[in-house]
């Protein structure tokens, strides 16, 4: 099991999942995809965004950065997500 940062919630896991998948995506579409409320998912793609782990285009869509993907392959030390925000 991951080890997330003490900012994250169990929904991050299943965001990044789903834009590992899918590649450049909406938030209402992750959302819709992974049963979680549009504005709930779209308010934890922007936290996951400022903590590094998506990239957010300026259309809005969202893709996983390199930090997000070695988070997801448990890679990482949770410390390097340990952010002021």
């Amino acid at each position: 099991m991951r080890e997330r940062a003490d900012w994250m919630v169990p929904t991050d896991d299943a965001i990044l999942e789903y834009v590992r998948d899918a590649g450049e995506v909406p938030p209402a579409v992750i959302g819709r995809n992974i049963d979680s409320h549009p504005n709930y998912t779209g308010q934890r793609c922007r936290n996951l965004a400022d903590n590094g782990l998506l990239d957010r285009k300026s259309d809005g869509y969202y893709s996983l950065t390199e930090l997000g993907a070695r988070y997801l392959d448990e890679d990482i030390d949770t410390g390097e997500l340990d952010t002021d925000h």
